[in-house]
């Protein structure tokens, strides 16, 4: 980074699988081949939100850039070094959750609210009950995020990704979903994927692009995102929704020579084995040498194409100071959920509900937004939809599971009465036909996430209990020392979490944890 963006300048929330990031950028532009069953939500609003005036940080902020990245985990963030360095301008978000370790329903979280139990899109394609099909099926387009704001008098864009299986069928090619005034999505879905040769709905035209460097899909969309800031009416909500690092991790030409002795991390999951593992883990024998040389080319893959979603934040960033735009929006980056590489003897993958996977990067950074500051309190992907609409003073539908974050934002303390466990939920079943499909993947799942425990309920009958505090890397199952107590307790409070709806959830959330000790 050449020079940053002055502190408080700006809110910048990275969605990296689901976090809020306030981050650096660099003034000058990039290089030259880069970017040159519904409720109503007339609902009263969940606890604590404002009914019509917008949350204002200590500066005037009016509008809000949504920077969500494809399959970002804490490590590769870390290993970008302008990503990594946005810890330092803002507010890092430690255990930031996500609802599903999977594209398509971690996406409908937020734009819902809701947790998977109860959106009910639970994969990524029509055929195994997710995707974007059955989100239009079953009417929750008309009644999210983007409607929300677009009700409001908020100016809405989409440059980027949105819902796998879009569109499902040729006819639908040139749909725009409700609530977004400005559109420019891929409909060649498998080829998006690569970042050249795709079909872009822009506002309704189709657009063929080919394979020149100028053809770069995460450029052509930064470019849409950089203008889209230029001549936007206020307010407004921009998402750029990166396909990087996602498989086949598509990357920049400008890139193509960065991270040239990078490794998958050698952290202790590196092709180990954990303390009493559940069933499906039980069989899995060490990787050998020519699938762990194949992990470490791939994670370089991955490392390359995270670069292009700096190049992106960077883009932004200069575009709001050259408009003066900086001084009055909020931007936020950071990502569907994450991902794992030779972790586990399991060579690739998301999809399990150990943090690797499941606990991505937040962070915030903006006007009154100290820098610096890390915040330990759990969060969760079904918190943006609601924080976003407070923060444009828009109304969330009562039946959001979520709650707001904006008090974080400027306090950086975790506000009175906030929760203690998130839940992730694995509800879907791989396939071929599913571009996240993966052989031998975990039995679906119900996880209970605190600072102190992760408890997860397999429905093969499996469960584990994890010390957070003292297994960070969540390698020791105690699930047959653990007091019994503490079990019950937390299956418990897992057990009303995955069948929450709305300010159930928020009293479920909070239930108390009994201090209680293990024998290791």
């Amino acid at each position: 980074i050449n020079t940053l963006v002055a502190a408080g300048t700006a809110l910048i929330l990275l969605a990296v699988g689901t976090v809020f990031f306030i981050s650096s950028v660099r003034s000058t532009p990039i290089a030259a081949d880069s970017v040159s069953d519904s409720t109503s939500s007339s609902e009263p609003l969940i606890d604590g939100q404002a009914a019509s005036e917008p949350v204002r940080l200590l500066a005037e902020a009016k509008n809000l850039v949504f920077v969500l990245a494809d399959d970002l985990d804490w490590n590769l963030f870390n290993q970008v070094p302008r990503l990594a360095a946005l810890k330092e301008q803002g507010i890092t978000f430690t255990n930031h959750t996500v609802t599903d370790s999977l594209c398509c329903p971690s996406r409908v979280s937020i734009m819902r609210g809701q947790y998977i139990h109860n959106h009910k899109v639970i994969s990524n394609i029509e055929k195994t009950g997710g995707g974007w099909p059955t989100f239009r099926d079953r009417k929750e387009e008309n009644d999210c995020l983007p409607v929300w704001l677009n009700n409001a008098g908020v100016t809405t864009a989409l440059f980027g990704k949105y819902l796998n299986d879009f569109p499902s069928e040729p006819k639908e090619a040139k749909y725009i979903p409700p609530g977004w005034d400005q559109w420019a999505v891929p409909i060649s879905r498998g080829d998006s994927y690569t970042g050249y040769n795709y079909t872009l709905n822009d506002n309704g035209s189709l657009v063929r692009y080919g394979n020149k460097t100028s053809d770069f899909l995460n450029d052509v969309i930064t470019n849409k995102a950089t203008q889209f800031i230029q001549t936007a009416q206020q307010p407004f909500f921009l998402e750029l929704s990166t396909y990087s690092p996602h498989k086949p991790a598509p990357v920049a030409t400008r890139n193509a020579l960065k991270q040239g002795g990078t490794l998958a991390p050698r952290n202790p999951t590196y092709n180990s084995y954990g303390v009493d593992e559940p069933k499906w883990m039980k069989d899995r024998t060490p990787l050998n040498a020519t699938r762990l040389a194949k992990a470490d080319r791939q994670w370089r893959q991955r490392a390359r194409s995270a670069e292009s979603i700096a190049d992106s934040v960077d883009a932004i960033m200069a575009k709001l100071k050259e408009t003066g735009r900086d001084k009055d929006t909020l931007v936020v980056v950071t990502t569907d959920n994450g991902y794992h590489m030779a972790e586990r003897r399991m060579f690739k993958g998301k999809r399990t509900p150990y943090a690797s996977d499941t606990v991505v990067p937040m962070i915030v950074i903006g006007p009154g937004v100290p820098p610096g500051i890390t915040v330990d309190a759990m969060t969760s992907t079904i918190d943006l939809g609601p924080s976003f609409a407070q923060l444009l003073g828009a109304t969330a539908p009562s039946w959001v599971d979520g709650r707001s974050l904006v008090d974080f934002f400027s306090a950086g303390e975790t506000p009175e009465g906030w929760r203690n466990a998130v839940l992730s939920e694995s509800l879907g079943i791989s396939t071929p036909e599913d571009p996240d499909y993966q052989k031998n993947a975990p039995p679906q799942f119900f996880a209970l996430r605190s600072e102190k425990w992760l408890y997860v309920e397999y429905v093969d009958g499996s469960k584990t209990l994890y010390d957070r505090e003292n297994d960070p890397y969540e390698m020791v199952n105690l699930i047959r020392t653990a007091d019994p107590l503490l079990i019950a307790s937390l299956s418990g409070q897992l057990k009303a979490l995955s069948t929450c709806l709305g300010d159930d959830c928020r009293v479920a959330d909070s239930a108390a944890i009994p201090v209680v000790g293990v024998s290791q």
